[in-house]
Formats: C-alpha cells, sequence, structure tokens
C-alpha cells in the first residue's frame, strides 16, 4: 500500500511540475503573442500555431498511432479540435488583442472553479469540499486583484474580457473530454496532435489570403523569427503536448489549478521586461494562491 501511495505521489508530482512549467510559459505567450498580433491577424496566428504545431507531434509522435481509429474515437478528436482550439483561438486571440496581459491572466483564472465542475457534472471527478473549497479560495485571491484598482484597470469589463472567458468554457469543455479518452487508453500525444492540427487546418480555410502577411512578417527580422518560433514550437506544440501529459497523472481540475500564478507571473514578467512595478497586494494573493493549489491538487479525485 506504501508503495502504492508513493507512486502516485510521484506521479502527481511530475504531472505538477508539468502544469506549472506550462503556466509559466503561457504568461511569456500573452506578451509574445500580443505583439505578433500587431501586424498579424488572430486568426492566421492560430492558423499556422495549429498546423504546423499538430504535424510536429503527429512526426515525432508517429509510432503512438495502433491501428485504426474507430468512427467514434475520430468524432470526438475533431470536438475536440473545434472547441480546444478552432473556436478556443478565435475567441482567446481576438480577446487578447483587445485586452492586456495581465487582464488575460485574471480571466483565465476562472478555469480550475469550470474545470471542476464540467468534470463532477460529467463523472470524471469525484466531488470535494476540499477541491472546491481550493477553487474558491485561489478565485477569491484573484478577486481581490480585480476590485483594487490603484495600479490597474482590471476590472473594467471589455469585449476583449467577454472573448476570453468564452475561450475559457470552451477549453475546460475540451479538457473534460480529453480526459475521457485519456482514462480509456488513447495516448495523449495524439490527442493534442489531432487537437492542433485539425484546429489550425479549420481555420487556415478562413485565412488563406493572409499568408504574404505571415511570411512577410516572420522573415522580417531575426527578433520576428524568434518570435515565431516560439509561438509554433513552445507555446504550441510543447506546450499543449505538456497539459495533455499532465492529465495522465492529474485530474483536469488538478491539471489547471497553477493558472492562479499566471497573474503574479505576468506581473513579473511585465516588470522584468518594461520596469512596471506591480502592487504590493500580490504578496497576500501569492500565499493564498498556493494554499488553494494544495488543496486542489492533494484532494481525492477517482
Amino acid at each position: 500500500m506504501a508503495a502504492v501511495n508513493e507512486n502516485a505521489g510521484v506521479k502527481k508530482f511530475i504531472g505538477s511540475g508539468y502544469s506549472l512549467f506550462v503556466t509559466f510559459t503561457f504568461c511569456v505567450h500573452f506578451f509574445v503573442a500580443k505583439d505578433v498580433l500587431q501586424t498579424i491577424s488572430p486568426t492566421m496566428l492560430g492558423a499556422v500555431r495549429g498546423v504546423i504545431g499538430g504535424l510536429i507531434l503527429y512526426i515525432m509522435f508517429f509510432k503512438h498511432f495502433k491501428g485504426s481509429i474507430s468512427i467514434r474515437k475520430f468524432a470526438m478528436l475533431m470536438i475536440i479540435a473545434f472547441l480546444g482550439y478552432f473556436i478556443n483561438q478565435v475567441l482567446f486571440l481576438e480577446g487578447l488583442k483587445i485586452s492586456t496581459p495581465l487582464n488575460t491572466a485574471i480571466i483565465m483564472n476562472t478555469i480550475p472553479i469550470m474545470t471542476a465542475i464540467i468534470a463532477i457534472i460529467a463523472g470524471v471527478e469525484y466531488f470535494a469540499w476540499r477541491k472546491i473549497f481550493g477553487c474558491i479560495l485561489g478565485f477569491g485571491m484573484i478577486a481581490v486583484l480585480i476590485v483594487y484598482r490603484a495600479h490597474t484597470e482590471i476590472g473594467e469589463a471589455r469585449l476583449g474580457e467577454i472573448l476570453i472567458f468564452a475561450s475559457v468554457v470552451t477549453l475546460c469543455i475540451s479538457t473534460m473530454l480529453t480526459k475521457k479518452m485519456i482514462i480509456r487508453g488513447f495516448p495523449p500525444t495524439i490527442i493534442s496532435g489531432s487537437m492542433l492540427f485539425f484546429g489550425g487546418l479549420g481555420l487556415s480555410t478562413m485565412v488563406m489570403g493572409e499568408l504574404d502577411t505571415l511570411i512577410e512578417y516572420s522573415f522580417a527580422t531575426p527578433e520576428n523569427m524568434m518570435k515565431m518560433a516560439f509561438e509554433i514550437f513552445i507555446a504550441t506544440s510543447l506546450i499543449y503536448l505538456l497539459s495533455f501529459k499532465a492529465l495522465q497523472y492529474l485530474s483536469p481540475s488538478q491539471s489547471m489549478i497553477f493558472i492562479y500564478l499566471q497573474p503574479i507571473m505576468t506581473a513579473g514578467i511585465d516588470y522584468f521586461l518594461f520596469q512596471t512595478m506591480p502592487p504590493m497586494i500580490l504578496i497576500p494573493v501569492f500565499i493564498g494562491v498556493f494554499i488553494a493549489g494544495y488543496l486542489v491538487v492533494s484532494a481525492k479525485t477517482h
């Protein structure tokens, strides 16, 4: 029994490490993508990230294909691609274009609560008061930032925030469906590759006329090339792969809990890049977030 518990602890630690890395990288992605979106349309950026990022995963993990895929599983992959990438990227990137990285990070903090609720309704997770309390505590810490207006206009309701929140809902539903497929033994590498490729392929049909702009921007300067490389290889292929790998070890709500660190990380990156001093209120928020993370990650899920 002790060996089983120890093994479960190791898996949870690995999954938490994946999730934490994903959280930090997405914070960097907020800044890089917002800069790219000044020239490239949100749909075009989503398309190139999805198609190339998905192909990379297919090539790397082609051996994970085992026999034929049933029509039902293929249909599920298409639903995940539509909700988790196609419509998600349209909503998210359009919202990010007219919002700010910090506002985006704060809106994204509704993900653990939405994920936990959807997963419990779908029967993927057990109901646990510790888990719910942890999500509420973490969201409450973010609410402190929302009402604190001394240094930022976080509480302003704008179209960008509405679009980003809508992308949260689609992401949570696709995460729950992904977890169901993983539970049934489907490789997360194939799920992530399919979601990116088919979702990106759908987006590409809407922006074929913008290909010249994409090529011109990408090769205009070495800096632009690095930004696009980061968006495709790191913020897409690697991050979506690690997100789904984390679902092998964690429940859907557990894999999302570190998203509560995004506003703090985003504020830190903002200071490092632009010397913008974050408010001192982040200190108690940071402590509360870690307590919330512990409550959710340590809760019984199955």
